[in-house]
């Protein structure tokens, strides 16, 4: 008999847009799953063979039903009896509600800056942790936390050829997120917003210093739709120059239909991240046949060669002379970016991630 699980999935506020509140919430589900391409969202499309599966979005249902979406996601759960309960949702109620539960398994994938006091109150929620982030799985492991490392992956999107590479644009494109933990990022996207042209789709735009951020996020908690007004009219932020240039932030299809138009993606990892883990944008910009220039990272150079595979940056002047460089040579750029394209069809699409993830799913149900 198929074993019954529930995957609770998050999302950013902005994909929000994506809803059309004229429909059901079924409905906006089914046009939601055809544009998601994380790879959480692919695993449950793809294991529907071996599992009765459902799904929720916390924040989106907050989007249509208000304060009521953990009563709607309660009602699922007691509908559905699930056997095992997957989240990636970091949301306070919906953890609470999933502490009444002792009878379900569950699982929780952690990625983000956490406190060892979190994983601490993780553990008496959750039976089992899932992490690709090694300083997270070392804690786990300290707190006796029952852990795997497993590595994250984005679903095969082109096989890339050199007459659509040489044609795409020579703008260096970076898509993803500041905040308090992206420092280094911050830094970087300046400087390459001062010496070439970018593209960039950037969440949460921050200022340069931290008491001005204090100050917005104050603004918003008082006078949201005031302080929102002042980020669309390019007020806010008072430091972040980015702001004139940045569009909003993409997803699924859409931004893998971007990113694929351009030669060269940016990434920087987060500070917190770095020789920590690998971003997701790197298995992104793989997949759409970019040339990947990332900042080193210990963790990433295991499984992809500087060179061979994607271009590693010491500093802001070794990433001047190389972008210069690589849209000088566009023969070199496609080369790079197609071995790092093969690299990652051959061995880090999800649908080689999705066995060793089938594995770990049975493993835990038959526990």
């Amino acid at each position: 008999m198929k074993k019954k699980i529930l995957f609770i999935l998050n999302t950013y506020n902005f994909q929000s847009n994506f809803l059309k509140k004229n429909l059901s919430l079924n409905q906006n589900y089914l046009r939601f799953n055809k544009e998601d391409q994380n790879w959480f969202n692919y695993f449950y499309n793809n294991l529907k063979k071996d599992f009765f599966l459902k799904k929720d979005y916390p924040n989106l249902n907050k989007t249509i039903l208000g304060e009521n979406y953990c009563e709607f996601l309660q009602k699922k759960i007691n509908r559905f009896k699930p056997h095992l309960i997957f989240s990636n949702v970091n949301d306070k109620n919906i953890e609470n509600l999933l502490s009444k539960y002792n009878n379900t398994k569950k699982i929780i994938w952690v990625s983000h800056l956490i406190s060892k006091k979190k994983l601490k109150y993780y553990k008496n929620i959750f039976e089992y942790l899932i992490t690709d982030n090694d300083h997270i799985y070392k804690q786990a492991r300290y707190l006796k936390f029952k852990v795997f490392n497993f590595r994250i992956s984005a679903p095969a999107y082109i096989k890339l050829n050199k007459k659509d590479f040489i044609k795409r644009r020579s703008e260096i494109y970076f898509s993803g997120s500041l905040g308090y933990n992206f420092q280094n990022r911050f830094d970087i996207l300046n400087f390459l917003n001062n010496n070439f042209k970018i593209k960039t789709r950037i969440r949460n735009l921050v200022e340069k210093y931290k008491i001005l951020n204090f100050v917005n996020s104050f603004l918003l908690k008082i006078f949201p739709t005031f302080t929102q007004k002042l980020y669309k009219k390019k007020i806010l932020p008072f430091t972040n120059n980015l702001k004139y240039i940045n569009q909003d932030e993409l997803f699924g299809k859409e931004m893998l239909n971007e990113l694929k138009k351009f030669k060269i993606c940016i990434n920087i990892h987060s500070d917190f991240g770095k020789n920590k883990t690998i971003n997701m944008r790197v298995y992104e910009a793989l997949s759409a046949g970019c040339l990947l220039i990332s900042d080193k990272n210990e963790k990433m150079e295991k499984f992809f060669k500087n060179k061979n595979h994607v271009i590693y940056f010491n500093n802001k002047n070794d990433l001047n002379r190389k972008i210069d460089y690589y849209l000088k040579n566009s023969n070199e750029a496609f080369k790079i970016a197609n071995n790092g394209n093969i690299l990652f069809r051959q061995k880090f699409q999800s649908a080689k991630r999705l066995t060793k993830f089938k594995r770990l799913l049975n493993n835990i149900i038959i526990k």
